[in-house]
């Protein structure tokens, strides 16, 4: 196969599984939090730039409540989701891409949320501040969700190797970081920028923290970067059909959904919802 179709299909793939991934963390994630704030008395309304709660009282039990058991729901779709891929890592479906997103983007973004909140003083930071933690123990434990997601990211490297059996019979040590560039570097950079799009004009109603979170899941992929080319060449053997040459063949379906739900999110959400 051309190496410039192969790329493109690879890359398009994984942005398709990339974008997602985003939406079903994303929602599970605000409706999760506004569950529990609605269970407290609270009212909300939900649009494509987040979520507004009113109505309720802002007591430092109901800032912990929402914010830090509500946000616990990203690392649940972590453990969940990273089961579910390492069940499926050595089959030849697309779909178990989604599961890989899935968890690097909720692991990015529990951590994320502790990291911008910290600092910002919103969503978990909210909480601390709650439990009176000074700024210095927040700045603190900020500096060490980075070093956790780094951690992570490079304990993932050898889940997004495995990934490649999708399109090649063998990943060779000098060709893992161009994989590692075409499956994650490139579908997170465009992803990030087709979220930032979607969330034009108003994308700073929230002074960018939520783009602030978003952005945190590039310390992941520092640690998937990170001496990658120390793991040895993977030689696949599939349960499933195996491949004698690099192939690549885009899926339709889960862009037609992607789609569906792009318009749902930018039209349906525009004005908001009362939920």
């Amino acid at each position: 196969m051309n190496l410039n179709k192969l790329t493109n299909c690879i890359v398009i793939n994984s942005l398709t599984y990339f974008l997602l991934a985003y939406f079903v963390v994303a929602f599970s994630s605000n409706l999760f939090i506004i569950l529990i704030a609605k269970l407290i008395g609270f009212d909300a309304v939900l649009s494509y730039n987040g979520f507004i709660l009113t109505a309720g009282k802002w007591t430092n039990e109901n800032i912990i409540l929402i914010y830090f058991f509500g946000n616990l729901i990203s690392l649940f779709l972590a453990v969940f989701f990273m089961r579910k891929y390492y069940i499926n890592n050595r089959l030849r479906k697309k779909i178990k891409l989604l599961y890989l997103w899935i968890y690097i983007i909720s692991l990015s973004w529990f951590f994320g949320e502790i990291i911008i909140g910290a600092i910002f003083q919103t969503g978990i930071g909210a909480a601390l501040i709650a439990f009176e933690v000074p700024f210095f123990f927040r700045l603190l434990l900020s500096i060490i969700c980075v070093a956790i997601l780094v951690f992570l990211g490079i304990k993932t490297q050898h889940d997004v190797m495995y990934s490649a059996n999708l399109y090649y019979p063998k990943l060779s040590v000098n060709k893992t970081g161009k994989y590692f560039v075409k499956q994650i570097l490139l579908p997170a950079l465009l992803g990030l920028l087709i979220i930032i799009l979607l969330k034009l004009p108003n994308i700073g109603q929230y002074k960018f923290v939520d783009l602030y979170i978003l952005l945190t899941i590039l310390f992941f992929i520092i640690g998937v970067f990170y001496k990658y080319d120390k793991h040895k060449s993977f030689l696949f053997k599939n349960t499933e059909k195996n491949i004698s040459t690099n192939e690549c063949s885009i899926t339709y379906l889960p862009i037609i959904i992607l789609l569906v739900l792009i318009i749902l999110f930018r039209v349906g959400l525009n004005n908001g919802i009362s939920i």
